[in-house]
């Protein structure tokens, strides 16, 4: 029982400092969507202990701790892969900026007296 308490209670908080994050502008939307997602997991496991087990035993893994670390292996590679579309775009905005910024020096010094 304590577990589950403590799952319900770290859910809750977790739900409660994103919407504090959003409500800041600290957090974008589209990251509040991943950890409300992971509380609300949180959240139905804790609240229906034998979800886990029945959702294991019907993928067809041995164990259930064994699907709750690929559960989250998954979520962490989700992730991983949001950061990297992220990274990537802010490479190319970094690299035009660079270049308007070489250009506009460029301007300034053909136009700068002699």
């Amino acid at each position: 029982m304590a577990n589950r308490t403590f799952f319900i209670i770290f859910a809750a908080i977790t739900i409660l400092i994103v919407i504090e994050l959003l409500r800041r502008s600290v957090l974008r939307e589209k990251y509040a969507v991943f950890w409300a997602v992971i509380a609300t997991t949180f959240f139905v496991f804790a609240v229906f202990p034998a979800a886990p087990s029945r959702i294991s035993t019907s993928l067809g893994f041995e164990t259930t701790s064994n699907f709750i670390l690929a559960l989250v292996i998954g979520m962490l590679m989700l992730v991983v892969m949001q950061l990297s579309l992220e990274v990537g775009k802010l490479e190319d905005k970094i690299q035009t900026l660079a270049e308007e910024a070489a250009l506009s020096r460029e301007e300034d010094f053909e136009t700068r007296p002699s």
